[in-house]
């Protein structure tokens, strides 16, 4: 505990290569406890940008013919931050719209 409140202290951990932000407090006073954790992609926070219709965006703003997306490869969605749960909703959602306008296209 001692090692891990220097790193604390000096905003860096030269063991693991956490910075400041990856230790945000001391811990100090007993009792502490642990859980088992590792590494996973979640949820991306960029991508293609998508019209209310989800079709995918060029760089102008104009929508590509044809070209449909939802869910993680889409951006701009939740703004600079979501909530965890919010990656259902695009998929459901956002996936029955694309799937909609995809068939209604295809028709």
């Amino acid at each position: 505990m001692s090692r891990y409140n220097a790193w604390q202290k000096a905003g860096r951990d030269d063991d693991f290569g956490r910075s400041a932000t990856g230790m945000p407090v001391a811990l100090e006073a007993a009792p502490f406890y642990a859980v088992r954790v590792k590494p996973a992609i979640h949820h991306t926070m960029g991508g293609l940008s998508v019209n209310t219709e989800t079709q995918v965006l060029r760089a102008d703003g104009t929508p590509i013919d044809g070209l449909f997306a939802a869910g993680e490869v889409t951006g701009g969605l939740h703004g600079a931050n979501r909530l965890g749960g919010n990656g259902v909703a695009d998929i459901v959602v956002n996936g029955r719209l694309a799937g909609l306008a995809a068939s209604k296209r295809l028709k």
